[in-house]
């Protein structure tokens, strides 16, 4: 436990909640992405999902791979070939939750061997963002259906409860140890909460966003043209968010300065 850690105001932090959600729910997504790329599929990407429309057929349906859902509803992603085999689809859905469990483990290395304050309050609060979204999500395991955990449970014919459990343990794991390096009770849930406000504020902004990137991406819109695989407007915002993050960084060493 780091007894200086916590020392820092209400506002830096929720400006840091902020951007490292968005970093955060970066890091789930590059999971699929860097897997469907390595399979040669050329996805396009939102800020939450894997482009992709149900119900009306797109407007360039040969750009598109059509699929069917486990409930056969008939939809379309921006692959630019279709998913080969089951274990294809198995890992490349695995790719995003393991993703997100080694950013928060990673997080939690990165902030016990910096020695920089600011950077391991960087570090803090991007493995508390990702452990603590993701325990909420798996504690509403039993009232949704859907997600990665349902997709990959469906592909084994098993219970997704034999998914979510593990998940879900390891990521309190990771919210535990984080929580462990604050001093006090009051100051984890100052942090909690505080975090949790800024994951709200960037988190449902994305969700929302994704419905105007998709139409756009279906509607050609040069101004949605994929970028390493992200439509330009999510590349946009994921590079700005590296910056952001730099630009709080030298914001709090000079206030302490």
């Amino acid at each position: 436990m780091d007894k200086a850690i916590h020392h820092i105001r209400f506002l830096p932090l929720l400006i840091l909640a902020m951007l490292v959600n968005i970093l955060s729910q970066t890091t789930h997504e590059t999971g699929h992405h860097v897997v469907y790329q390595a399979m040669g599929h050329k996805p396009v990407w939102a800020f939450t999902k894997l482009v992709q429309v149900w119900d009306t057929p797109p407007a360039s349906p040969d750009e598109w791979v059509e699929i069917s859902s486990s409930e056969d509803e008939q939809g379309w992603l921006k692959l630019s070939s279709p998913i080969k085999n089951k274990t294809e689809n198995i890992i490349a859905t695995t790719a995003g939750p393991l993703a997100g469990l080694l950013g928060s483990l990673l997080g939690l290395i990165v902030m016990r061997r910096r020695e920089n304050i600011h950077q391991k309050q960087i570090a803090l609060a991007f493995s508390l963002t990702s452990s603590l979204v993701a325990t909420l999500y798996y504690l509403r395991a039993p009232m949704r259906t859907g997600g990665d955990e349902f997709d990959i449970a469906m592909q084994l014919g098993i219970s997704k409860s034999f998914i979510e459990t593990p998940l879900a343990l390891a990521f309190l794991a990771c919210l535990i140890l984080a929580l462990r390096q604050l001093p006090s009770w009051r100051i984890r849930l100052t942090w909690l909460g505080t975090i949790l406000l800024g994951s709200i504020a960037t988190g449902i902004p994305m969700v929302f966003a994704d419905n105007l990137i998709i139409a756009n991406v279906n509607a050609g819109n040069f101004w949605f043209t994929p970028i390493l695989g992200y439509s330009f407007p999510v590349f946009l915002v994921n590079t700005l968010t590296l910056f952001w993050i730099w630009g709080w960084l030298r914001w709090q060493i000079k206030s302490k300065a």
